[in-house]
């Protein structure tokens, strides 16, 4: 008979997950550094890193995700002494325990490094390196101040470069400890003199040549970083070589590879200016020529309209009209008269033919009473005795009458 119970018996899985579970919440196996040598490193082609720590006596399998392995500055490579930081946790799939790298540093600048992660942190959660803080450099400096050291390549370089690049430049020299124990209190005292004594300048440039860490460390320390950040006179930093980083190329306002290159991101170049300017008074003359032929042409077409649209040109066509109305009008009457008098010439015709003048004037007469001058038509429209008159073509006959007969 089986002496166990089925409550006792797991998955590889769940055993897995549950050793993962004890290491994830052991403090001491959490966020910790380790000093050890770089074996069988591998980097992947997804970015992350595969390697083993080791040292005389022992190993721990160790990976590093290219989330955080992208901000290297060096690579990794078989036998390098260094310390990882990181977690140390279970591989479920395969049930073995690696540290998770968060950071990695050569073993050597360990101390400085850690300085300066831990300044870069504390001033970065401060917001010393928000773009939102940061001033604008104007696009042509007028007066400019250069704090370094007076004998050092950088200044030379700085102030042959901006002065080829723009002659008219005014460069004050501000003479300077770059390194050593006092270097980064000295470079913010001349910094603070600047603003209160130096109001109008347009920027500052601070940095020196290149160096080793313990070298270039004036420019990591927090004195220099706030007095960078509570600056008025935007400040550019340019310290070193181009793979080289200080705390005050991120506070500062712009950050320049190298001394050399500070003058030629910050300084225009005069005679570039000048071509653009002309190119550019080329382009608005052509343009402005342009729209004035345009804007002319556009006033001609509008005067020709108004000239045909005007109230002048409209009056004159209703002359026209009134003018042609009128002689049709005039045709129209003459017509119109010549028909009635044709009409009235009929008329007149026609009347007199039915005229009882016409009549008499064909041999009848007309016989009327007196008094009265009734026509007579009938014989018994008289008496015997009655006087009459007879109208004929010449004249009148008076007569009275004597007998009557009927016919």
């Amino acid at each position: 008979m089986n002496n166990y119970t089925e409550s006792k018996i797991y998955t590889v899985s769940k055993i897995n997950k549950y050793i993962k579970k004890l290491f994830e919440n052991d403090y001491n196996l959490q966020d910790i550094w380790i000093l050890g040598e770089i074996s069988n490193f591998k980097l992947h082609s997804s970015g992350h890193m595969y390697f083993v720590l080791k040292d005389k006596e022992s190993q721990i399998r160790c990976v590093m995700f290219r989330g955080n392995n992208c901000n290297l500055r060096f690579m990794p490579g078989d036998g390098m002494k260094v310390k990882v930081r990181g977690d140390v946790s279970v591989y479920e799939k395969r049930g073995e325990y690696q540290l998770y790298v968060k950071e990695i540093i050569e073993a050597g600048k360990g101390e400085l490094y850690l300085a300066f992660e831990r300044l870069k942190a504390k001033l970065k959660d401060e917001g010393l390196f928000s773009e939102e803080v940061k001033k604008k450099l104007p696009f042509i400096p007028q007066d400019i101040a250069v704090i370094t050291s007076p004998t050092g390549a950088a200044i030379r370089d700085i102030i042959t470069i901006s002065l080829r690049r723009f002659p008219n430049l005014s460069i004050l020299v501000v003479p300077s400890l770059v390194q050593g124990t006092f270097a980064a209190r000295e470079i913010a005292k001349k910094i603070d003199f600047l603003n209160k004594c130096f109001k109008d300048l347009d920027f500052i440039i601070i940095g020196r040549g290149g160096g080793s860490l313990e070298e270039l460390w004036a420019f990591n320390e927090e004195v220099l970083a706030r007095s960078i950040y509570n600056s008025k006179i935007p400040i550019v930093s340019a310290v070193g070589h181009e793979t080289d980083f200080t705390i005050s190329d991120f506070v500062a306002d712009l950050r320049s590879p190298t001394p050399s290159a500070a003058a030629e991101m910050t300084i225009p170049d005069k005679n570039n200016l000048i071509n653009n300017l002309s190119l550019l008074k080329s382009k608005i003359t052509r343009a402005v020529k342009r729209n004035f032929e345009l804007k002319t042409e556009n006033i001609n077409s509008i005067s020709r309209s108004l000239k045909y649209q005007g109230p002048e040109n409209k009056i004159n066509q209703y002359y026209q009209y009134i003018d042609e109305f009128s002689a049709r009008l005039n045709s129209r009457i003459k017509h119109l008269v010549e028909l009635y008098k044709e009409r009235v010439k009929k008329d007149s015709q026609r009347l007199d033919s039915l005229s009882p003048w016409a009549v008499i004037e064909r041999g009848y007469s007309i016989c009327r009473k007196i008094p009265g001058k009734e026509i007579i038509k009938r014989l018994e429209q008289i008496e015997v005795g009655t006087k009459i008159e007879v109208i004929i073509s010449d004249g009148k006959i008076l007569s009275k009458v004597d007998k009557k007969e009927a016919v």
